[in-house]
């Protein structure tokens, strides 16, 4: 990720209106080496203030026990903070400076550089500017963006508000209520933050997977079209799932004699154990659910078994990611391997719509290489805030084929109840007729 422009002050507003100029920068997931040696942290420091063109005060540095470095570089324009937690991985840096022509930029490029940061973060805003009156008398309240997303409320910045994406053009952000748990696993930073519409939501480096109030959505959507396809499922294959929806949704099957849910994540899994319980609602305890700690792409390659349904349930991630291998057509190649006589394959397949498809259709064209059915059906996610899609593949089920008389008899014969997302209680919501827009996006007849 490269750093994004970050003016010496926002051009459309005179400087005279702002008493000073701030940049926050998270350097999220640090590969450097010294995030614990505080005369690394502190030359640094000074390094950044040097390359903003600052006039270096003085500076003070800190290291505590067991781990972890706090300092300050004092400018005569102001300062540049920085505290950091080695275990996460993570530095947190603040740069203010009541000199509009300071450097910022410079510095934050510097800074993510030294710090190895795969996923830096900036918020650039403007300090002390007098609010501007509200036509009706009420205090202003609003959302502003510079080249990196600012937030304010009567123009005071917000520290409870996580920014889940933002770019040239929008971004999507919740207001955090409470922080719940926190883990740096080997594999990812593990957050469960409780956001004030949507109760609680897992975070996994720094992405939202699924939140309280809609996750249904995202589950019942991945599981249930493929289990009502299947004439008779009873043995099902779940590749991630750390939360344990995934196995809730399939556990409702009545047929279901088996489920083998494989996670990479230990801790993870140990986190929505804990505390997702809205997720699992009871699924881990389930004596039909067997729960295997190892990667996903080793499992497949290493099994001999043969399930009736398999679910992939993954983070996004085509580079660098602990994913990555399993968005491969060796991958999927094994996993039709692993499909008994009449199997059907899904998977997650990331955002689907008319901004952004293309990972999607990396997924579907992996499939449509090794399946004669391969079919896309987005649904709609509030907390992603975007439309989201999923891939089925089979060599003998078409799901277009299916009647809505026959979804209804497979649904009345097995008591389910899903709750919104892929049935509606009278018809289905054309899960596998994609919009013509999208169609014609990824070439579909």
């Amino acid at each position: 990720m490269t750093v994004r422009e970050i003016e010496a002050a926002e051009p459309s507003v005179p400087d005279h209106l702002g008493i000073g100029w701030q940049c926050v920068i998270d350097l999220h997931r640090c590969a450097t080496p010294h995030l614990d040696d505080i005369g690394w942290v502190r030359t640094t420091m000074l390094e950044a203030a040097r390359r903003a063109e600052a006039t270096v005060v003085n500076e003070q540095f800190h290291r505590f026990e067991p781990h972890g470095i706090s300092g300050v570089v004092v400018i005569g324009e102001s300062h540049l903070a920085i505290h950091i937690w080695p275990e996460r991985a993570f530095a947190a840096v603040d740069v203010f400076t009541c000199n509009s022509g300071l450097n910022m930029r410079a510095a934050a490029e510097w800074l993510t550089e030294a710090f190895a940061a795969a996923d830096p973060r900036f918020v650039y805003f403007i300090r002390g500017r007098q609010p501007a009156p509200s036509p009706c008398g009420a205090p202003p309240e609003c959302v502003q963006a510079t080249d990196a997303a600012t937030l304010h409320r009567g123009e005071e910045p917000r520290d409870e508000i996580y920014i889940d994406e933002d770019g040239e053009i929008g971004g999507h952000w919740f207001v955090i209520d409470a922080a719940v748990a926190t883990r740096q696993t080997p594999y990812q930073t593990a957050e469960i933050l409780q956001f004030a519409h949507y109760g609680r939501a897992l975070v996994l480096d720094g992405k939202v997977q699924s939140a309280e109030r809609d996750e249904y959505i995202y589950h019942e959507a991945l599981v249930q079209p493929a289990l009502c396809a299947h004439f008779a499922p009873r043995r099902v294959l779940i590749i991630g799932g750390g939360e344990g929806a995934t196995a809730r949704e399939v556990l409702k099957h009545p047929t279901i004699e088996e489920v083998v849910m494989v996670d990479l994540d230990n801790q993870l899994v140990a986190l929505a154990r804990e505390h997702l319980h809205s997720w699992h609602r009871g699924a881990f305890n389930d004596p039909r659910l067997e729960v295997v700690i190892c990667d996903g792409y080793e499992f497949v390659t290493s099994t001999t078994e043969r399930y009736n349904v398999i679910i992939v349930d993954i983070v996004d991630s085509f580079e660098d990611g602990p994913a990555e291998a399993l968005y491969t057509k060796d991958f999927y190649s094994g996993l039709k391997e692993r499909l008994a006589p009449g199997g059907i394959l899904v998977v997650q397949g990331m955002e689907c719509d008319t901004n952004e498809w293309q990972g999607h259709l990396r997924v579907r064209a992996g499939l449509e290489e090794l399946f004669g059915y391969v079919r896309s059906y987005v649904t709609f996610i509030p907390s992603f805030g975007s439309t989201w899609g999923f891939v089925m593949a089979s060599d003998h089920v078409d799901p277009c084929t299916l009647s809505t008389e026959q979804i209804d008899h497979t649904i009345a014969g097995r008591r389910l109840e899903p709750k919104l997302s892929f049935y509606d209680g009278k018809t289905h919501v054309g899960l596998f007729a994609l919009p013509k827009d999208l169609r014609a996006l990824m070439g579909e007849r």
